[in-house]
């Protein structure tokens, strides 16, 4: 058994991952542990796909490439007996067609650019037991298939197609893409199932999810704190069979609890096993010796070096803002926002080294991804001078803070369109409550903006407050149209870096009123191309539009381990995989 801090408090343990619950943690650090995707990718922080981790062999492809045929692994069983199969693949494919609405992962057709994305793109299936055969509607790139898309399809038991307590049997798994009746099929079990995959306080008393085909099954879980423990999965039938029996996951009310329960010592009974460095006591980084200046070091902890995921790190801005909307979608503006972000300041001063910065769209750590002499020539950097300048060349009256606009219109030299005389640069930041790094990071932020007449409120809230806000502005959702900025945590992408579905128009995640034809074009390119010229031209003209993130360092998480245990196993999404881990003498 080995003990480690639970992270922030998982809300659903349904593997259809709705809009408002979609996030690493539910993903990485919850969900895979008990339910594991067609194909699973960036294990140890490798850009590649890992078809050891999941139930789908390596698949083949018909000569025109339009047509997929993903093989299950024989070995792969639900704790309830049945085999993974086909059928349990059409059975999220047709929750997600019925109720793509709700699912975080989609993203709209887009007729303009001509692009669909999975679904829609999805012309016809031919299940079996043994696999599943998807027909496209055209050639894509065969990489984005199965890192991107299939990565996020996640068979279900046909036990889950139920539509009430008492397993009234459902209609949805046995339904095809195109069955008519396929929306009332799957809508009772959406409803019922979503309910339950929210009910907190039933996560690990509730038969539904004790049906699993990962390595690990849910043994309890604390709904007033998020503390939760797994246990061995024995029916397991993966490659990567776990060492441990179990693995607690123990809850904190803050930071220095915790350091103190490390500073006891990994030896003590039911210490920590792994443990996260406060940024308060964090040693400075040394890339010659990480472990100078260990102060767990007397107390049997080694130090060790998080993930360089493949994520973009940002705060995001509200293009549907009700206030200051029209002031964000200004490519100068956005411009002005990004040059005042000191990043390496951040990471080489209150994240004492620990982190890697934010260049663009695409991420220049780790190596691997397409980075374009365009990408690396607009890489966002520090320069508070160029933000004065943008300012005052556009109109803006510098003499007080915030500035006024005293130039108004749509010219070159003027605010920009739907600015008004004597509108303010002025705007609310929200960003997480307990971080005392990212407080001295944002006051400094503030202070920096200033200097070019931009007026910053900050004020923190808690992640999960902040969660709730982040809706897209509409007249259903008036909450949507009212914040202005939330930092609430950066994008990990999957195996190829494209923003299908954070930003382009009618994704899932976009939810920053933010649309614009040659942007999804460009991401269309990436979706149906191999060629490396697709990803240059998107990279470009991403960095030449005012897009609705400022970037922001990328943190490294400062882990203390036990000696004698072996933590291997991190994935791209922020998750961990506990069947790696074990101890040795």
């Amino acid at each position: 058994m080995a003990e480690w801090p639970a992270g922030s408090f998982p809300d659903a343990i349904w593997p259809f991952m709705s809009i408002d619950q979609l996030s690493t943690q539910n993903a990485g650090q919850f969900q895979y542990f008990f339910y594991r995707p067609l194909y699973f990718v960036g294990l140890n922080d490798k850009l590649a796909v890992n078809y050891d981790m999941g139930p789908a062999d390596k698949p083949t492809w018909s000569s025109d490439g339009k047509t997929i045929t993903v093989p299950m692994k024989s070995s792969w069983q639900w704790s309830n007996g049945e085999k993974v199969t086909g059928q349990d693949v059409q059975f999220w494919l047709n929750m997600m067609k019925a109720e793509h609405d709700n699912l975080g992962y989609y993203s709209a057709p887009n007729d303009v650019v001509g692009v669909k994305y999975l679904p829609d793109n999805i012309v016809s299936t031919k299940v079996s037991d043994s696999s599943i055969e998807i027909t496209f509607d055209q050639p894509y790139n065969q990489d984005y298939i199965v890192g991107n898309a299939l990565q996020t399809v996640t068979p279900m038991p046909l036990a889950w197609d139920v539509t009430d307590d008492k397993g009234t049997k459902g209609k949805c798994s046995a339904d095809t893409l195109d069955s008519p009746t396929l929306k009332a099929d799957c809508e009772a079990v959406w409803k019922y199932m979503s309910g339950a995959g929210k009910d907190v306080k039933s996560f690990a008393t509730n038969p539904l999810w004790k049906i699993v085909d990962g390595p690990w099954v849910l043994k309890g879980f604390n709904a007033t704190s998020g503390a939760f423990e797994i246990s061995k999965n024995d029916k397991f039938g993966g490659e990567h069979k776990p060492y441990l029996d179990e693995v607690d996951f123990v809850s904190y009310t803050g930071p220095d609890a915790e350091w103190k329960d490390l500073q006891a010592g990994s030896s003590q009974a039911n210490a920590l096993q792994i443990g996260v460095f406060p940024s308060a006591n964090t040693p400075q980084y040394n890339k010659d010796d990480l472990q100078k200046g260990n102060p767990l070091a007397s107390a049997g902890y080694l130090l060790e070096k998080g993930a360089l995921l493949d994520s973009i790190g940002y705060y995001q801005v509200n293009f549907g803002s009700k206030a200051h909307g029209n002031l964000f979608k200004q490519a100068y503006f956005t411009k002005v926002l990004q040059d005042e972000m000191d990043q390496q300041g951040a990471i080489d001063g209150p994240y004492k080294g620990w982190g890697y910065p934010t260049t663009g769209i695409v991420p220049g750590s780790p190596e691997g991804n397409p980075l374009s002499p365009a990408a690396k020539a607009a890489a966002a950097k520090y320069d508070p001078a160029e933000a004065k300048q943008l300012m005052t060349q556009h109109g803006w009256d510098l003499s007080t803070t915030p500035a006024t606009c005293k130039s108004p219109g749509t010219g070159d030299n003027q605010c920009g369109a739907g600015i008004n005389a004597g509108d303010k640069a002025e705007f609310t930041i929200e960003y997480p409550t307990a971080h005392p790094a990212l407080d001295t990071v944002m006051q400094a932020y503030k202070n920096a903006a200033a200097k070019a007449g931009v007026a910053i409120t900050v004020t923190t809230k808690t992640q999960n407050t902040l969660g709730s806000e982040l809706v897209a502005c509409s007249p259903d959702k008036p909450a949507g149209c009212q914040w202005d900025a939330i930092l609430y945590g950066g994008w990990v992408y999957s195996l190829l870096p494209t923003a299908d579905s954070l930003l382009t128009t009618g994704a899932g995640s976009n939810i920053y009123g933010f649309s614009d034809p040659k942007f999804d074009a460009a991401v269309a390119k990436t979706v149906k191309s191999s060629d490396p010229q697709a990803w240059y031209d998107y990279e470009a003209y991403a960095s030449s539009i005012s897009l609705p993130l400022i970037w922001m360092h990328n943190n490294v998480w400062v882990w203390a381990v036990a000696k004698g245990f072996h933590d291997s196993g991190q994935d791209a999404f922020q998750g961990f995989e506990p069947e790696f881990w074990y101890y040795t003498q």
